[in-house]
């Protein structure tokens, strides 16, 4: 059972903060593996708002010594603050994941109830997500007692899933940006709440703790312009990007640095990168049937087709040699 005495194993906090009421708190909930497009979005944030003053709240399971180098070398250079939460993730066993959806997914759901006694409001952004304009409009966003700002999901999903999980509202938002009033979320006891639901229910649930939040939040979110996480899926040839963007959200597995992603628009994440403290970070290359297989429709969509045809014909092989 689910008790914030276990939650949290250790806190690393680099540099400090005098009034934590004047700053703007940011959240991600990550694994190790994130620790390169983490850096990249904060990276963003700092280059997109050099007036404001930050706290970054970084939850995770565990960092290894080059992440938590870097790290404090970006708040440093940035004069910015960060705390590290190290979670004992056995209070989320009881839920489901997989290999690719890890139970970072789950560090949104205690959030705000750490940040109970020092945090009003703060802005949950998953560490796939770049900020490319000011982010002032947001925070002055009034909420009009909901519990959170929240943006609709993609048509299709959004569609699906209002039917599916019967929502009497009739919306349903991406669960990477949320925008949080830390008081009424406790007061509702929403962490309790979708800790117990996504553990009644860890089998049933296709976007995991993404449902579970819309289910228990049905008619206590304000939504926004989708401007404030413009999901993009850079799978599709023609995704297209508007200028007022606030923060695009890298959805899907073609992910900006992953060589099998050939879409334009990731020049926007690597332009970031090559100036960052991650730019000696190797882009991933495809190592797996499944990358492989989505490297080859990769180079045959953007007309390299003898790469293409290279590509199609390792991910045979090495399926092949996955079954044997």
């Amino acid at each position: 059972m689910y008790t914030l005495e276990k939650a949290i194993k250790n806190t690393i906090t680099l540099g400090s903060a005098c009034n934590f009421n004047k700053y703007i708190h940011i959240c991600y909930g990550i694994d190790n593996n994130f620790v390169r497009p983490l850096g990249i979005s904060m990276t963003s944030i700092i280059n997109n708002n050099p007036s404001n003053n930050i706290i970054f709240h970084i939850f995770t399971d565990y960092l290894d010594a080059n992440a938590q180098s870097l790290l404090k070398i970006f708040a440093e250079t940035t004069n910015s603050i960060m705390i590290i939460y190290l979670i004992n993730t056995s209070i989320f066993d009881k839920l489901s994941y997989t290999k690719h959806f890890t139970k970072a997914m789950y560090n949104r759901f205690i959030m705000p109830k750490i940040l109970n006694d020092t945090v009003k409001y703060f802005l949950y952004i998953d560490a796939d997500t770049q900020c490319l304009n000011k982010l002032d409009s947001l925070f002055k966003i009034n909420l009009n007692n909901n519990i959170v700002a929240v943006v609709s999901d993609l048509p299709y999903v959004k569609k699906q899933q209002i039917s599916a999980l019967n929502l009497k509202n009739n919306d349903y938002f991406n669960s990477g940006f949320m925008y949080i009033d830390v008081k009424k979320w406790n007061t509702e006891k929403i962490t309790e709440k979708v800790m117990k639901f996504s553990s009644n229910n860890s089998n049933k649930l296709k976007w995991q703790d993404q449902d579970a939040l819309n289910i228990i939040l049905d008619g206590k979110c304000l939504y926004i312009d989708k401007k404030y996480n413009y999901l993009l899926n850079m799978k599709h040839k023609n995704a297209t990007m508007p200028d007022d963007v606030i923060f695009v959200h890298y959805v899907g597995r073609y992910k900006p640095w992953t060589e099998w992603c050939l879409h334009p628009l990731k020049e926007k994440f690597l332009s970031v990168a090559r100036n960052s403290l991650w730019k000696d970070i190797p882009i991933i290359k495809p190592t797996t049937y499944k990358t492989m297989k989505m490297m080859g429709r990769s180079s045959i969509l953007y007309g390299e087709y003898i790469s293409g045809i290279y590509w199609y014909l390792k991910y045979v092989i090495y399926k092949i040699k996955s079954k044997l």
